[in-house]
C-alpha cells in the first residue's frame, strides 16, 4: 500500500493537556504508531481561546503532528482521534508528494508559532489572477466575455401572500 505523508492538526482539552503535556502527546504518538505511521516532526503550536465553545471548552492547546502511514489506515485511526477525550477537534490533510520537502524543512526548521502559515506565504503568487475580458466593452457583452457565454438562470419574483 502507498505510504502517504499527513499534517494533523489537534484542538486539545487545555485542562487535561495543561496537566500532562507529555502525556498528551505521548497518547497523540501512541495512536499514530499503533497504525504502523512514522512520526516527522511533531510541536505544540498555541494555546488560545476558541472562536466558539467546543464541547462546552472556551480555551484550547493546539498542536500539529506530520506522519507517514499507509492511506488504507488513516480512516481507522482518524476514528481513534474521535474516541479520545483530550481531542476536541482535528484536522488531517494529505500532503502533496511534489511538497513535501518544501513543508517537512518549513515544520523541522522554524520555531514560531506560526511556521505553517510563514512557509504558504513565502511563495510567490500572481495578485490578481483574473483576465480583464471585458475591458472596453459595453456591461451586457463585458459579462459574456467574463462567462463565455454562459449566464445563471433568472429568478423570478415570487409574490407575497396577502
Amino acid at each position: 500500500m502507498p505510504v502517504q505523508v499527513y499534517e494533523t492538526l489537534f484542538i486539545l482539552d487545555s485542562t487535561k493537556h495543561a496537566l500532562d503535556v507529555e502525556g498528551s502527546k505521548t497518547a497523540l504518538h501512541a495512536t499514530i504508531e499503533r497504525y504502523g505511521g512514522t512520526i516527522d516532526v511533531s510541536r505544540p503550536w498555541d494555546d488560545r481561546k476558541l472562536t466558539y465553545p467546543i464541547k462546552k471548552h472556551k480555551k484550547g492547546s493546539y498542536h500539529i503532528v506530520y506522519y507517514r502511514i499507509e492511506s488504507t489506515k488513516q480512516a481507522e485511526m482518524e476514528r481513534d482521534y474521535r474516541l479520545n477525550e483530550t481531542i476536541l477537534r482535528h484536522m488531517t490533510s494529505a500532503i502533496d508528494p511534489k511538497w513535501v520537502d518544501a513543508v517537512m524543512d518549513v515544520a523541522k526548521n522554524d520555531h514560531a508559532p506560526a511556521f505553517a502559515i510563514r512557509g504558504l506565504q513565502d511563495e510567490s503568487a500572481p495578485m490578481d489572477i483574473s483576465p480583464n475580458l471585458g475591458e472596453g466593452l459595453p456591461e451586457g457583452e463585458a459579462v459574456t466575455a467574463a462567462t463565455g457565454g454562459r449566464r445563471p438562470p433568472r429568478r423570478e419574483m415570487a409574490e407575497k401572500p396577502e
